[in-house]
């Protein structure tokens, strides 16, 4: 007969491997938990650092508007400044004038100056030119950034579109307040802006009371 197999040896057997796989288990778990707690402290920790960003930055965004605030005030102060002062030289209030009364830095009234159209007239001043139309007449503004000066003026026929009246030399300086020496750089300069403004295919011609403007 053939010998009977050794069964304590194949339980023997068995129960080592048994052992050896569950300690392997054991292993697995306590790794598993190892790395679930290292996760669980990342999440947190990442948590942390998002809260500290959101109240760093808060603080952060606090601290540039309060650094910042005076700069918007003033920013907002020049703005409306230099609307008033644009709505103030195009009221005729000399420029000069304005400067003193709302202390104007001299950039706000240079950029007034600039929104408004003026340009060079001469070595000391500078002019503009407004216009106000009635229909068939009206009024041409000289401004200076000293004074303004109205001329009447009518539309004319024929050859000739616009009739401008202008004080004659006898009665220039006390008609509008200025040096009878500055009468032709005054008319030359409305003239002038008159044919850019409103008639750019025209030529003028200025006699001793009035200014032409002809086709």
């Amino acid at each position: 007969m053939p010998e009977a197999p050794d069964y304590n040896q194949a339980a023997e057997v068995f129960r080592k491997t048994m052992e050896e796989a569950l300690a392997n288990i054991d292993v697995v778990n306590a790794n598993l938990k190892k790395e679930q707690e290292k996760a669980i402290d990342m999440q947190i920790a990442a948590k942390d650092e998002f809260n500290r960003i959101q109240n760093e930055a808060h603080q952060i965004s606090e601290a540039y508007m309060e650094q910042h605030r005076k700069e918007y005030l003033a920013q907002m102060r020049d703005e409306i400044l230099l609307e008033v002062t644009r709505k103030l030289i195009l009221e005729e209030v000399p420029s000069d004038k304005l400067k003193s009364a709302l202390e104007l830095p001299p950039k706000i009234l240079a950029d007034a100056w600039f929104y408004v159209g003026f340009e060079k007239l001469d070595d000391h001043y500078i002019g503009h030119v407004g216009y106000i139309n009635q229909g068939r007449s009206g009024t041409v503004i000289f401004y200076r950034n000293d004074l303004t000066i109205h001329f009447p003026f009518e539309f004319g026929g024929g050859e000739t579109l616009a009739i401008i009246d202008v004080p004659t030399p006898e009665n220039w300086e006390r008609e509008t307040k200025t040096l009878l020496a500055d009468r032709q750089v005054i008319l030359e300069f409305v003239a002038k802006r008159v044919i850019r403004d409103q008639a750019s295919k025209c030529t003028y011609f200025i006699g001793p009371d009035k200014i032409l403007i002809q086709y």
